[in-house]
């Protein structure tokens, strides 16, 4: 591969140049609501799982997921985590959140005339009702004002101050998290805005928010007991000054009932001067931030209704792939569609 030493504190690219490639790892999943040209799409599970269900009980209406995107920036290089969803037809609404106001009005226009529309592929309908949709301006954390840091690379804006003492260490982060403009903002509380979301739930929660993650959370104790799965940004390091970190946010989480299930995506950078010459971007051994997903109650599932563990079972088939967990989850459903769920593994596999 080859390796290449730069001067600490050498000029790289400039942060328009190096924006794209930070994009593609730094919101994961966090993209358009449809595959645009060129945009990577989310693989398929091994089959699907809504034909199962159709087989074992095709009188049963299939449950949607309500959807709740806290850092909703449209992005080009892959879809948004929840896309698989859609696709399937099981998301009846998303509703996201972001304070970069002109991303937020390209989320507005991707989506326009979009909710509760019939799909189409090709030129002919597709059978799918499409998701409603509701892109809002706001900064969602636990009530207070602070200061919103736009910064060089909008995907790195933050409600925190960027530690460029130690981001400067790492191959091409300091250039992407300069702060070109603040602005004061009012922090919203997903408890005091809960009861307006489309059926007055988050049952998908998806965060992404530069380090300011556990006072989402902080935020939202009341609507966290309608949450089913998370899929949240964590880090290892003080990428943004005073953040708290994967063990504070995890902490957090499990004394709220949720179970840590994976990490979706793992991500570092080289610690300068050493990189990879073809790739300075490749981690050489520091990890520095991760999408971490939990489930509520995984063990038990002993507060669950039918239709919430149908839908947890739905995000962990469609979006994370995770056969075994998912078995668990129909296991306390319904025994016959969990027994063909088996097999159909087992023959797949």
């Amino acid at each position: 591969q080859g390796w290449l030493g730069t001067p600490f504190g050498a000029p790289m690219a400039t942060a328009p140049a190096m924006a794209d490639e930070l994009c593609a790892e730094h919101r994961h999943g966090d993209k358009a609501p449809q595959p645009m040209p060129g945009q990577e799409v989310a693989s398929p599970p091994l089959f699907s799982l809504t034909k199962l269900l159709r087989e074992v009980r095709p009188a049963e209406a299939l449950p949607r997921v309500r959807v709740v995107d806290v850092g909703a920036m449209m992005l080009s290089e892959a879809e948004h985590i929840w896309t698989p969803l859609v696709r399937q037809d099981l998301c009846a609404s998303v509703v996201g959140f972001e304070p970069c106001a002109a991303e937020c009005e390209r989320l507005n226009t991707s989506t326009a005339g979009a909710s509760g529309s019939t799909g189409v592929g090709d030129g002919e309908p597709t059978g799918t009702i499409a998701p409603e949709y509701r892109w809002l301006p706001w900064a969602i954390g636990d009530g207070s004002v602070g200061e919103f840091r736009l910064c060089s690379a909008p995907m790195t804006s933050s409600m925190l101050e960027p530690n460029v003492q130690l981001l400067e260490r790492f191959m091409q982060l300091k250039e992407v998290t300069s702060v070109v403009q603040r602005s004061e903002m009012q922090t919203r509380r997903l408890d005091d805005i809960s009861a307006d979301l489309p059926g007055a739930a988050a049952e998908y929660l998806k965060l992404d928010v530069q380090g300011f993650e556990l006072a989402v959370l902080r935020g939202a104790t009341d609507a966290l007991k309608k949450v089913l799965v998370i899929h949240t940004e964590v880090e290892f390091a003080e990428m943004y000054v005073g953040q708290p970190l994967f063990a504070e946010v995890d902490q957090f989480l499990r004394s709220q009932g949720f179970v840590f299930h994976r990490f979706a995506s793992i991500h570092g950078r080289p610690m300068k001067p050493i990189h990879l010459l073809q790739n300075p971007l490749q981690p050489i051994s520091q990890q520095l931030w991760a999408d971490a997903v939990y489930i509520r109650d995984l063990w038990e599932l002993k507060d669950h209704s039918r239709e919430e563990l149908l839908k947890t079972a739905f995000i962990l088939h469609e979006i994370y792939h995770s056969y075994d967990i998912v078995h668990h989850v129909l296991q306390k459903a319904d025994i016959a569609i969990a027994k063909k769920y088996l097999d159909t593994v087992l023959g797949a596999g």
